[in-house]
């Protein structure tokens, strides 16, 4: 009980913190010096299964079905998520609702032509709602998701 307690003091704090901060939160990190955002390096390992994911998730039109998986908000996926430039970004209190899998590979496009990296990467997760263990690894690389979306599904 004292663990949820303290998960839950963790969100709030995030959530408080992304709201006061919105810029820090979900930004790329630029050069001190005004050059161009620094690339960070991630695996093309990952990179490429993350891809081969979301294009599975691109060509599934089939409306989600299981309101046990896809009436799940996506603050329920965890806390938040941490990428490799230090950025954190909460999870946000949305959810999929009966959206295909498509849908929410068209979400995740929008959400990042929005400069919203967090939430771009939740609407990848929600794709993989029946699938938790594909979930939980994107959720862990956040930074191979965004490198996969940004060469996927124009």
């Amino acid at each position: 009980m004292r663990a949820s307690f303290r998960a839950l003091a963790i969100a709030g704090a995030l959530t408080a913190m992304a709201a006061l901060f919105p810029l820090t939160a979900q930004s790329d990190v630029a050069d001190t010096d005004g050059d161009a955002p620094r690339r960070l390096v991630v695996s093309a390992a990952e990179v490429k299964k993350a891809l081969t994911e979301i294009r599975n998730s691109w060509r599934d039109f089939n409306t989600c079905d299981r309101s046990d998986v896809c009436s799940a908000y996506f603050d329920t996926f965890g806390v938040a998520l941490t990428f490799a430039d230090g950025s954190i970004a909460p999870f946000s209190h949305l959810r999929r609702r009966t959206l295909s899998a498509h849908d929410c590979i068209v979400n995740a496009r929008a959400a990042l032509e929005q400069k919203d990296r967090g939430l771009a990467v939740q609407w990848v997760m929600a794709s993989q709602a029946v699938h938790p263990q594909l979930r939980a690894w994107m959720g862990d690389r956040p930074d191979a998701v965004i490198e996969a979306l940004n060469h996927c599904c124009f």
